[in-house]
């Protein structure tokens, strides 16, 4: 339905954002949030701060989506049908 631009992998400290970075292919399977898992940071980080080696965090991973691909009359059903639920 989308074009993949990348993927974005979010580090958390509990359920605060520290940082992103940008990835161009998953590291992973599963995307989004029941793909998050529980890492230690192999190495130093640098976001706004410095986190060390040796800190555990939790990651998820999610795709980059550029433009919706198909026909116009098919981009018009995929935007119609993901209000549907809403226009009732």
């Amino acid at each position: 339905m989308f074009e993949i631009n990348g993927y974005s992998k979010e580090y958390y400290i509990g359920s605060k954002l520290i940082g992103k970075e940008i990835l161009e292919t998953p590291d992973r399977k599963r995307l989004g949030y029941t793909g998050r898992k529980l890492e230690t940071l192999q190495e130093d980080i640098m976001f706004k701060k410095l986190y060390k080696k040796g800190t555990e965090v939790y990651t998820e991973v999610s795709p980059i989506c550029g433009k919706l691909l198909g026909t116009q009359q098919q981009k018009f059903q995929i935007l119609a049908n993901s209000r549907s639920a809403y226009n009732k």
